[in-house]
């Protein structure tokens, strides 16, 4: 197999680093175009990056493909709740951050606006720790730059709805927005200070499943009956997600697991209330020093009270950093630490390949000593998301480490979005996703690049090529499919999750390819439903027929108590096409997922060097395709 070649920039690129330290040149003399026309060099961007005058918008430069397009701040975001105009947010984005970058929101005192509170020496200091750790900020305030409604009076702003708002508009990649940008729906702090503490208090309860941490500063006090009113609503089941599923899962504000850090907030007395709610939400236990943490099993959720003062770079450092939320099978999701990728085992890669800046991470466990071959996992990222996201979302990390073999995971390149009416965005050229690429680009640029970093990996490592499989979430569901009916010999089994496709004419009819494929109840890529004629019926057809399966003997199972019901379908003697539907479950990939797709269907399949497929160690007899009606429902 031919080896592509490789021009090495950096071994491990530190994470947060920026493309233009480590890249040629948009940062060095060219000049970028600004949306509006005019021209811009490295000074104004810059600039923009110090907050000196309004935002910017640069264009997309391929050579520094990861910068983002949006830098400085963006005044007068508008906050919109049923087609109504609520409020206008300040973002700050700094030069450099990487594609779904962590958030702030905060949440301003009384009679002070975002514009203005941007400006103050707290708002600049959260602009410093936005420099530093390349994240976002968001500043917002009450009605008007008035009060908070705190007292939630029918005549005053829906305060809850406005920061729910202002949550689902960041999330948004619109280049008709001001200061759109890549966000990472699972880390998303809210802060708050005085009145804006007691707003981040009793609206962050209303919305809990939005924010990974909640900070108080110096906050109001919250009114006992608004925090027991919000406390009854239900959230959204889903972090970050769609309002589906809200009345049928039914959970309470008052029983969501929340990191929450109460500074200088009079948690003792007149915030005792808001103590209280936050503790039995967490079903938190005192660890002492004013440290609560959660008694939930897989929850690491705390409850901080402290009277010392913090500064920004201290909130987010210590605290507003450290915690993410992620869907899980325990609703409405896991409150997770994040991952320090810097740490051993993981190492980062920017390299030119075959003409483009790539980026991949390798996850190599502890007993890899290279004295023996080891099988290879390649997973795949969702459209705007990173390699960081789908490594903290599946912890594929984890079930490699447990098992002994090395996992990849790749980035996708930041690529003009004018089709889709977006700023440019990480995404997978395959399928459907092909047609983006643009007259200049070649469709197949993604899955050149994949072959190549399987080379590459059998190069750097001592892989058991008879053992190699790949996995991906949505868009890298898509390009898990199109990889694997391109390169169909290089794997022995795919599982992709979050999106259906039937397979492509360039797929080897010779070829047996194994797939598990995985649809949440209230995936928002795909219909969990089999009903004839729909999207996920016919791709299971389509591999089905591919796979010569038996679709009159289905085999059907539950695990994971009643969560994953699963559709197996025989292939002369073994699984060749299973389909999962995962119970209160959206778009998402779960770790449940990455752990049951090791142990129960990857570890069991392996192809040997001449192309035969193998499971549980004998070899895959082809069947015949016997189609059948019954495992799916009439129209």
């Amino acid at each position: 197999m031919k080896r592509r070649d490789f021009m090495k920039l950096s071994a491990a690129t530190a994470l947060g680093a920026t493309v233009a330290a480590m890249a040629p040149s948009a940062l060095a003399a060219t000049e970028l175009d600004q949306t509006n026309g005019d021209l811009h060099t490295t000074v104004d961007r810059k600039t923009a990056a110090m907050g000196l005058g309004d935002g910017k918008t640069f264009a997309y430069d391929p050579e520094n493909p990861y910068l983002n397009v949006n830098v400085g701040l963006f005044h007068d975001a508008q906050v919109t709740v049923g087609g109504q105009n609520v409020g206008t947010a300040t973002y700050y984005l700094p030069d450099g951050m990487n594609p779904w970058a962590p958030a702030v929101i905060v949440l301003t005192p009384d009679d002070t606006t975002a514009k203005a509170f941007s400006g103050t020496v707290t708002g600049r200091m959260w602009r410093t720790v936005a420099c530093k750790n390349k994240i976002a900020v968001a500043f917002f305030g009450p009605e008007n730059g008035g009060s908070w409604n705190l007292s939630l009076s029918a005549s005053g702003r829906d305060d809850a709805a406005a920061l729910d708002a202002l949550y689902q508009l960041m999330r948004k990649k619109s280049v008709k927005l001001s200061g759109a940008f890549s966000m990472d729906k699972s880390h998303t702090a809210l802060v708050g200070y005085k009145e804006g503490g007691a707003a981040a208090l009793l609206f962050g309860a209303r919305w809990a499943s939005d924010f990974s941490s909640i900070c108080a500063v110096d906050a109001a006090e919250v009114p006992a009956a608004s925090l027991e009113a919000v406390g009854g609503q239900y959230v959204l089941p889903f972090p970050g997600d769609s309002t589906r599923g809200v009345q049928e899962e039914a959970i309470a504000a008052k029983t969501v697991d929340t990191p929450v850090w109460f500074v200088r907030s009079n948690a003792d007395s007149t915030n005792k209330a808001a103590l209280e709610f936050y503790l039995n939400a967490n079903q938190a236990v005192a660890k002492g020093d004013g440290v609560y943490a959660s008694s939930r099993a897989g929850s690491a959720a705390e409850v901080w009270v402290t009277e010392k003062a913090q500064c920004p770079a201290a909130i987010w450092e210590k605290f507003s950093g450290q915690f993410k939320r992620f869907m899980a099978l325990q609703l409405p999701g896991r409150v997770a630490k994040a991952e320090d990728f810097t740490r051993r085992g993981f190492d980062i890669h920017e390299e030119w390949v075959n003409g483009e800046l790539r980026r991949w991470m390798v996850y190599v466990p502890s007993t890899y000593t290279g004295s023996k071959k080891v099988p290879l996992v390649l997973v795949m990222h969702g459209y705007t998301a990173s390699m960081y996201a789908i490594a903290e979302e599946s912890r594929w990390y984890d079930v490699a480490e447990q098992n002994g073999f090395i996992v990849v995971f790749a980035q996708g390149l930041v690529r003009p979005a004018d089709l889709m009416g977006n700023i440019p965005t990480a995404m997978w050229l395959a399928g459907p996703f092909a047609a983006m690429a643009g007259k200049d680009t070649d469709p197949s640029v993604d899955l050149e690049f994949i072959n190549s970093l399987l080379d590459r990996m059998e190069q750097d490592y001592r892989i058991d090529t008879t053992r190699v499989y790949a996995t991906g979430h949505s868009n890298g569901s898509l390009m898990t499919w199109a990889t694997a009916c391109r390169y169909a010999s290089r794997f022995a089994a795919i599982a992709p999750v979050g999106y259906m496709f039937t397979p492509l004419p360039e797929l080897d009819p010779a070829v047996l390819l194994p797939a598990w494929a995985f649809l949440g109840e209230y995936d928002s890529a795909g219909v969990a439903e089999l009903v004839e004629d729909n999207g996920t019926v016919k791709a299971l057809q389509g591999w089905n027929a591919h796979n010569a399966t038996n679709e009159a003997a289905v085999a059907e199972s539950t695990s994971y108590d009643g969560a994953f019901v699963t559709k197996s379908f025989m292939g002369g003697n073994a699984p060749l096409v299973q389909y999962t539907v995962v119970k209160d479950t959206p778009h998402v990939y779960l770790q449940e997922e990455s752990a049951a797709i090791w142990n129960e269907f990857f570890s069991r399949y392996s192809r040997g060097a001449d192309g035969t497929l193998y499971y549980q160690g004998n070899a895959v007899t082809a069947g015949k395709h016997q189609p059948s009606a019954d495992w799916y429902a009439a129209k």
